[in-house]
């Protein structure tokens, strides 16, 4: 019946006038049954279609309760729902068996100003004839013979169960088809680690006597004497109060059983070795949502399990210096279904700046699904730091080096312009002075011609010592042994200082130009600083070579040094500096009044 229409029977008059239908109301042409009665259940309406389906007289019923009138052939169902629908105050439908009137109804209430309206009319939904049943009979058994499940009945007075169209035969293969058996035989078959939970549930299930469903797992065994999985479930029925049978179906549940076995295994072994891991693991939902942390991933984090458990990891371990771009690297990934292998900075819960190498894999189900994301983070906070530190060290390692080239060049150039302005500027000044005075005085023009001469001669001298100075003569003129033994008798010439040169086991050509000029231009340092600063009267340079290295040992008589002083100086600086290009050392030997010994070693072939 529409809505609509029922909406008009609330509060509904017995008039007799009506646009559509004159001299009667609405109720009085409509087909279905229609009442109305109060909250004490009083008849208050009864229509005529009422008196044709139920048999009742209005001028009968009007007025009284409707429950004392139809107590003896009302189904209980009815009251049940009746009730109800003074609780709701939308339409409700329904439909019920009358056993009493042999006929199905369509019923639909509504209750609205302390008045329930009911309009009911017959379906002639028919009985099941005896072939629909027998159909269904047929589909019943076409169907238990491809389930898994295994039917029964059993009787709590007779002690037997029933055991329906052979299910126990096709999932167990005991030779028993709609056939009762002792309901010790099937306790025997239960698995002795099982048994006893079984029963004993099961025993106060029955002692309670008021509840209507039992269900449980076990293992039960196959007539071949190997054990299934099983879930059993049955429906318990209760005859004057007392427990009287129970009607089931046994699921065979082996297969899935021992996968869940096995992934259990699997995740205990998996939650020993991350419990044990100074790693931190994390297991997420394909949502990307936290379900499992170890106890390495609160040390790190300092985030406790229940703090992190459904939220993402993202969500709290991110902060202002984490790469946008390795987060959109993540993401993409888990979308993905892939696993993922990077470094991210994260944040503790105190605030504490951390880096992690994080590792992620998807892990599938049996049939290839996605279930979670397993990942592992090892914290390389420290291994970052002092990469820093070292990258840092060598930023300014190279600023000292660039500084102490650059110290050297200057100063060269300033020794170099005040030998050309002090020196050779005032010779040549004297030389032009003499020229001049050769063209003005004939008589001692000889003599001024001569003198000029000299000192032109002396200019010459003093270019070609400041040219071996800054030139070295290449390898296809003269050895590096040679370069090295002109360098001393031109810088000791006018000293008072005995400069040795030793060589061990070199040959021209073990060494390339290069490394022959780096060596060259380090005993020229070093000789320098001996003749400036060490007030030595002796100097030993040796070079030798032992396997793959060339050693560098230079040492003198003189006053030595600090050590830590001399460390920091332009031209030791300027040694390391070449020494590192060939990943060389170089060390210091000194004392104040104990002399000074500098050794480097060069790898033979590491330019």
């Amino acid at each position: 019946m529409p809505l609509k229409l029922l909406s008009s029977f609330k509060g509904v008059q017995k008039t007799e006038s009506n646009t559509s239908y004159p001299g009667k109301p609405i109720t009085e042409v409509i087909i279905n049954g229609f009442f109305t009665v109060n909250r004490e259940w009083t008849v208050k309406y009864w229509n005529r279609a009422a008196e044709k389906l139920l048999g009742v007289k209005a001028t009968e019923i009007v007025g009284k309760n409707v429950w004392e009138s139809f107590a003896e052939i009302i189904p209980l169902e009815f009251s049940a729902i009746y009730h109800k629908a003074f609780l709701q105050d939308i339409p409700a439908y329904f439909e019920e068996y009358w056993g009493e009137m042999g006929a199905w109804f369509d019923v639909i209430t509504y209750y609205g100003g302390d008045t329930l309206s009911v309009s009911f009319k017959s379906n002639n939904k028919p009985l099941k004839p005896v072939k629909q049943l027998k159909a269904l009979n047929e589909l019943y058994r076409s169907v238990t013979k491809i389930t898994n499940d295994c039917l029964w009945e059993r009787n709590f007075q007779t002690k037997d169960i029933f055991w329906i169209d052979g299910g126990h035969k096709r999932i167990f293969g005991y030779p028993t088809e709609n056939a009762l058996i002792p309901a010790s035989f099937w306790e025997s078959r239960i698995h002795t680690d099982d048994k006893d939970r079984i029963l004993t549930r099961l025993n106060k299930i029955i002692a309670q006597g008021t509840v209507s469903l039992w269900e449980d797992e076990y293992r039960f065994k196959r007539a071949n004497g190997e054990y299934a999985y099983v879930h059993d479930r049955g429906h318990i029925i209760y005859e004057e109060g007392k427990i009287s049978r129970m009607i089931g179906a046994t699921q065979d549940i082996t297969a899935r059983k021992l996968i869940e076995i096995k992934l259990l295994e699997s995740e205990k072994k998996l939650s020993l070795i991350a419990r044990q891991t100074v790693n931190a693991v994390i297991i997420t939902d394909m949502e990307g949502k936290i379900t499992w942390v170890n106890s390495a991933f609160t040390q790190i984090s300092e985030y406790e399990p229940e703090e992190v458990m459904g939220r993402k990891p993202g969500s709290f371990l991110q902060g202002k210096e984490t790469d946008p771009s390795i987060v959109q690297y993540l993401r993409q990934r888990i979308k993905d279904k892939k696993s993922f292998d990077c470094v991210i900075i994260n944040y503790s819960k105190s605030g504490r700046k951390y880096w992690m190498h994080i590792q992620g894999q998807p892990l599938f189900d049996e049939k290839g699904n996605c279930e979670r994301f397993f990942a592992i983070e090892t914290d390389i906070s420290e291994k970052v730091l002092l990469e820093n530190k070292l990258a840092e060290g060598i930023l300014k390692r190279h600023r000292e080096i660039t500084d102490a080239v650059l110290t050297a060049q200057e100063k060269e150039r300033a020794d170099l312009g005040k030998e050309l302005h002090d020196n050779l500027g005032q010779i040549l000044a004297v030389a032009k002075l003499y020229i001049q005075m050769a063209k003005t005085y004939e008589t001692d023009r000889e003599m001024y011609l001569e003198k000029s001469c000299e000192f032109i001669g002396n200019v010459i001298d003093e270019i070609r010592n400041i040219s071996k100075t800054l030139v070295i003569p290449g390898k296809h003129i003269i050895g590096l042994s040679d370069n090295i033994n002109n360098l001393l008798h031109d810088l000791v010439r006018l000293q008072s200082i005995k400069i040795e040169f030793h060589e061990d086991g070199i040959a021209g050509e073990d060494l390339d130009e290069k490394l022959q000029r780096t060596i060259f231009r380090i005993v020229q340092e070093q000789v320098n600083n001996i003749l400036k600063h060490s007030k030595a009267t002796r100097a030993t340079i040796n070079l030798s070579k032992r396997e793959e290295k060339i050693i560098l040992l230079i040492s003198d008589d003189g006053k030595g040094c600090d050590i830590q002083k001399e460390n920091n100086g332009v031209g030791i600086i300027n040694i390391k500096s070449r020494a590192e290009l060939y990943h060389g050392s170089v060390t210091i030997a000194s004392k104040p009044g104990k002399g000074f010994e500098l050794k480097v070693v060069l790898a033979l072939h590491a330019a």
